[in-house]
């Protein structure tokens, strides 16, 4: 029994961690409001960027890596961004809550399959494949630079490390948003990967743990099965669509993700799951305060980049 509990403990934190990091809500698909950061400089907002924000400096990467690319002799296209509510598809919260949204899109698999499909189609994928080996080589090495192009490396506070090439246009793009692309790659790694710091103290929480507890009880009332964490939810997923297809995959689908978000709301485990991340997370935040503050101070600085190259466009 003890080492049934803490495997349920070791899978929860971990999709716990994932679906807090990056600023993604953990309660499910909520208004499109940034979240507050510690430190914030007056240079900035004290926020993160909303999705929608988010989307608008992607896109004025996507263009500049067009113009650059250009320059270097090839074509690159700038596909069209999701909408605000597609986002809410690919958010990945740790339990969904917004009952609302899941009786109309179950858990996304409609947008997601859309979004997939289309990128499969993606012109920049079909125009690099049609090029010869040697002016592959050559867009590659425009886009994101050549096999001697340098490497930044962050290590991450929970341990591991990610890296990143800097080259190619797609660093150059970088540079003319952030002005700094090194700076921001270091303070935002740091900045959205602090959840593995405190989450392993918060689902040991007993706050947590009784939630989860009467959440769990009321799925068992809901679909008939047993799911100790919404991390089952998502194996189970495809179990209970497998052979269905069309309307009735959809419907079991939409089915499943109502029941969650319900009994996350008579569960008060969203709310638990909030209130619970201000705490265990605060004084994390607050150590890596100079980190986050920089991340959102950067990020706003692109996002004014991104709306000045867009009026200079139209």
């Amino acid at each position: 029994m003890r080492a049934s509990t803490i495997s349920i403990a070791t899978v929860t934190a971990a999709a716990l961690a994932g679906a807090i990091a990056v600023g993604t809500t953990i309660a499910g698909p909520a208004a499109d409001s940034g979240r507050p950061v510690a430190g914030s400089s007056s240079a900035g907002p004290a926020r993160e960027l909303t999705d929608v924000e988010r989307s608008r400096v992607e896109q004025a990467e996507q263009r500049l890596i067009r113009q650059c690319m250009a320059e270097a002799g090839f074509r690159y296209w700038v596909l069209t961004p999701l909408s605000p509510e597609e986002l809410r598809a690919f958010a990945h919260p740790f339990v969904l809550n917004d009952v609302s949204w899941a009786r109309e899109h179950g858990y996304g698999g409609l947008i997601q399959q859309k979004f997939f499909t289309l990128k499969k189609r993606d012109p920049n994928l079909a125009y690099r494949n049609r090029l010869s080996r040697a002016e592959r080589t050559r867009y590659l090495t425009a886009l994101s630079g050549g096999p001697d192009t340098p490497v930044r490396s962050v290590r991450l506070p929970a341990g591991g490390s990610i890296r990143s090439a800097v080259g190619g246009c797609e660093d150059a793009a970088r540079k003319k948003l952030y002005g700094d692309p090194g700076t921001y790659f270091h303070a935002n790694k740091i900045a959205t990967n602090l959840t593995a710091l405190y989450v392993p103290k918060l689902v040991r929480d007993k706050r947590f743990t009784t939630a989860l507890g009467v959440w769990s009880h009321c799925m068992r009332r809901a679909t008939g099965r047993a799911y100790a964490d919404p991390e089952a939810v998502q194996a189970d997923l495809p179990k209970r669509t497998e052979g269905l297809s069309g309307a009735k995959k959809q419907a079991a689908e939409v089915e499943l993700a109502v029941a969650e978000s319900t009994c996350a709301r008579q569960s008060a485990l969203a709310r638990t799951l909030e209130k619970l991340d201000r705490e265990y997370g605060a004084p994390v935040r607050e150590r890596y305060s100079k980190e986050i503050s920089t991340s959102a101070r950067m990020q706003w600085a692109a996002l004014v980049a991104a709306n000045r190259s867009s009026s200079s466009s139209n």
